[in-house]
């Protein structure tokens, strides 16, 4: 089993770089919520955004169509971004 922090830094890298490979890969300008785990490689979960949209420290710049919520791509890499932190006491990624 790989340790998280392992992994973190050998596929995330040391800098905000690493994020728009994200993008590059995903087909779409857009990621719904229920799919943000597949487009984030399991960073972020569909009920973590439900929380973090309800208290209002979700990423902003979304929609609704219907039931469905989505957010831009980009939206998604600017909010993860702003919220990833390198190093620590343990030196993992956070």
């Amino acid at each position: 089993m790989t340790d998280i922090s392992e992994k973190n830094s050998r596929n995330w890298g040391q800098n905000g770089d690493n994020f728009d490979k994200l993008k590059e890969k995903w087909p779409s300008p857009f990621v719904s919520r229920d799919r943000i785990g597949e487009f984030t490689d399991g960073l972020l979960k569909q009920s973590s955004m439900n929380t973090l949209d309800a208290r209002g420290t979700g990423i902003q710049r979304r929609y609704r169509i219907g039931n469905r919520v989505f957010y831009e791509t980009d939206s998604v890499i600017d909010w993860m971004r702003a919220r990833a932190k390198v190093g620590g006491d343990n030196g993992c990624v956070r």
